[in-house]
């Protein structure tokens, strides 16, 4: 439930017959049009994007975003003597890279490992981002990094300027590397703050335990915020001799508390205001409260119908339209009066 680095979009410069390249394309592959920036917004890791040689009609040159790997694009290319390929140029791979706090201990320290020898024989070089479109470095790879969680598309507008140029060493090598140290540079970035355990535990009077256990693994998964430890059923005591069921989750985070809270406060709530569920957050043994929210939102109901509204503004579109259907689904079960 945290990617901390993954592959990017492979970018082809192609030369040739315009139209047959199209075609080609076309025939062989679905294809979108799109600017550069937003090629690079909605393109995946193992798709490509493809500019043909000069400027488009109008003096706007589009980008195609092709869904399949570079391999299998030139494959298609080469294999099509219709399209009449003359010459592909190579913008540098791409890995993405998430950090959590300061940037500049992580850039910094990933530059200094990969300078000294973290792969031998790699040479390593800070540019930026803009700096990508004129490179003619094929071999090159492009360490870019981010503040977003790594399990979708990652806009334009969510890298940093700051990256890393590799060169001198295959992109297995290097992501292998990364791979093997993410979460080491990754916890770098956290400076003085810690990573935390805490425990999520839901209380649900109709006892839909299960479709709030999804609505917070839905929300969890989404934003990579932490690891699930561990789940399970538990009893809490209302009042002396009064046990109550309990759905508990332990969470292991490099948010705060205080985060944390606000997210599951979110989640208590419906569209329409009502009450869904209660979420208690526990560190160690000491309850959160959620009176360190106050001053955000006067009042318990508005509270959680603007912490609401902004949980769902983070999540990936996919993720938002689950966690919505989740919410009908559960608000149709309490209309029937269905416990699960």
């Amino acid at each position: 439930m945290l990617s901390i680095v993954r592959g990017g979009p492979r970018v082809l410069f192609l030369k040739g017959d315009r139209s047959g390249l199209d075609r080609t394309l076309a025939s062989a592959f679905p294809v979108s049009m799109h600017s550069f920036e937003s090629a690079l917004d909605c393109a995946g890791e193992g798709q490509t994007i493809v500019a043909l040689h000069g400027k488009e009609e109008g003096g706007r040159r589009e980008f195609r975003v092709v869904s399949s790997s570079s391999d299998e694009v030139l494959a298609a290319l080469v294999n099509d003597a219709s399209c009449r390929l003359e010459s592909v140029r190579l913008l540098p791979r791409i890995l993405f890279f998430r950090i959590f706090g300061d940037k500049d201990r992580v850039v910094e320290q990933m530059e200094k490992d990969l300078a000294v020898g973290g792969i031998p024989g790699t040479t390593v070089r800070k540019e930026r981002l803009r700096s990508l479109l004129g490179s003619s470095a094929k071999n090159e790879i492009a360490v870019c990094f981010t503040y977003a969680p790594l399990n979708g598309p990652i806009a334009v507008a969510d890298i940093l300027d700051d990256v890393l140029l590799v060169d001198r060493t295959a992109y297995h090598d290097l992501y292998t590397f990364l791979r093997s140290r993410g979460l080491w540079y990754f916890s770098e970035g956290l400076e003085n703050r810690s990573w935390n355990e805490m425990e999520i535990r839901i209380y649900d009077s109709w006892g839909f335990f299960m479709e709030h256990a999804e609505r917070l693994r839905t929300v969890l998964g989404s934003l990579e915020i932490g690891m699930i430890l561990g789940e399970g059923w538990g009893k809490d005591f209302a009042h002396i001799l009064m046990p109550v069921r309990v759905y508990r989750l332990r969470l292991f985070t490099f948010l705060s508390t205080l985060l944390v809270k606000e997210m599951l406060v979110g989640l208590e709530y419906a569209e329409d205001g009502s009450r869904l569920a209660d979420f208690d957050l526990y560190s160690g043994r000491d309850k959160i409260s959620w009176g360190g929210l106050k001053q955000r939102g006067g009042g318990r109901e508005n509270l959680g119908k603007a912490t609401r509204a902004k949980l769902y503004a983070r999540l990936h579109d996919r993720d938002r339209d689950r966690l919505a259907e989740l919410e009908r689904r559960l608000i149709r079960l309490r209309e029937r009066g269905t416990k699960s």
